[in-house]
């Protein structure tokens, strides 16, 4: 009896560095880290995979597990410094790490001095151990990709949508983040109240210029309904920076970005195509009847034919929207502008303070009952 409780005993330790070595690598994977590449990576494995690594091997060769596990847990002493707020403070972090590392090889460290009986008293595969090894080796790959896509779902993005609150071009005149429009050829299993947290698209028209994240297929992170299956999209993201889903295709929606069906983006299709304007600032935008909290409801509508006024240093200037309801101007001075819509639209006001070359996109609303 007692030799049976003593493999529980392992078994349960070799389980719980395996599942908290999981768990590590979800929250590494999927959280930005200000670490260099080289340093990301090996930070990431030692924390995550070589504990998986050596609760395998503890099931069979428990002392070589300890060395394993000891020798790279003063790597935990890093990361608990620069990744503490992921696990909830420093307490919290200590906890995950020691019990991921230290508990672990301390355990199989002096129970192997101990003649502790081993779990797996015997080989899985008698005679073949080269077999042994492949089926150990497919189980730690197995492992590492649940914990790769176990990282997917630990940040909860707000619904992919156009709230307009960043700019499309930077400084010198180029896309601002990672903008692109995609087909949306396949949508993650649903995670959240109905919706999935990731969906594969594949890019056909980009804006961004960085050769590294140049493919033609991309995992999009955010909130996706199974419907948008075939949808188009243009997407305003930012390549991820997690410790291991940086080096792949997956880009993160930019907060209150503009990442929207491909039909209403016309604006944003239009400063990205043009560029800055050669001469003055540019005020471009659209008009949408709906209720502004209805962001993505079907039930909204472009407002062709209406009245956009513009206050600026040179005077007002007065624009009739188009059938697709965009207004758009360019070669006014700098200054501080207002964009409002007339009265009886319960008067909408917009404020900015341009300088020169600027692009200034708003999307106005009229409010329905």
């Amino acid at each position: 009896m007692g030799v049976i409780l003593r493999r529980v005993v392992s078994w349960i330790v070799a389980l719980q560095g395996i599942l908290l070595g999981v768990l590590i690598i979800a929250v590494l994977a999927g959280t930005f880290v200000g670490l260099s590449v080289p340093v990301a990576v090996v930070a990431t494995v030692a924390a995550g995979f070589i504990p998986i690594l050596a609760s395998l091997v503890a099931l069979r060769n428990p002392r070589r597990a300890a060395r394993i596990n000891l020798w790279v847990a003063p790597i935990g002493l890093v990361l608990l410094l620069l990744l503490s707020w992921e696990f909830g403070g420093v307490l919290q972090a200590v906890v995950v790490f020691s019990g991921a590392l230290v508990i672990p090889g301390l355990f199989w460290f002096f129970t192997s001095r101990r003649n502790w009986p081993l779990p797996l008293p015997s080989p899985l595969l008698p005679g073949r151990p080269n077999l042994a090894a492949i089926a150990g080796s497919g189980l730690l790959c197995f492992l590492a990709i649940v914990a790769v896509v176990l990282s997917f779902s630990l940040p909860w993005w707000p619904p992919v949508g156009d709230c307009g609150g960043t700019l499309l071009l930077n400084e010198h005149g180029g896309s601002n983040n990672m903008d692109f429009t995609a087909t949306i050829v396949f949508v993650g299993p649903r995670s959240f109240h109905g919706l999935s947290l990731w969906s594969i698209a594949h890019v056909e028209q980009r804006f961004f210029t960085f050769p590294s994240s140049a493919v033609n297929l991309v995992v999009l992170r955010g909130f996706f309904t199974p419907n948008d299956k075939f949808k188009r999209y243009f997407v305003e993201g930012r390549r991820s920076q997690g410790a291991l889903t940086r080096f792949l295709p997956v880009i993160e929606p930019v907060p209150c970005g503009r990442t929207i069906n491909l039909d209403d983006a016309a604006v944003a299709l239009r400063v990205l195509h043009d560029g800055p304007p050669t001469t003055g600032i540019r005020m471009i935008g659209r008009v949408l009847i709906g209720h502004s909290y209805e962001r993505e409801s079907q039930s909204r509508k472009p407002a062709p034919g209406v009245e956009v006024q513009i206050r600026g240093p040179a005077g007002t200037t007065v624009l009739v929207t188009d059938s697709d309801g965009i207004y758009d101007i360019t070669g006014l001075p700098p200054g501080q502008y207002s964009v409002e819509l007339p009265t009886k639209y319960r008067y909408a006001v917009v404020i900015f303070d341009l300088k020169a070359g600027a692009v200034q996109d708003d999307t106005l609303w009229i409010g329905a009952d």
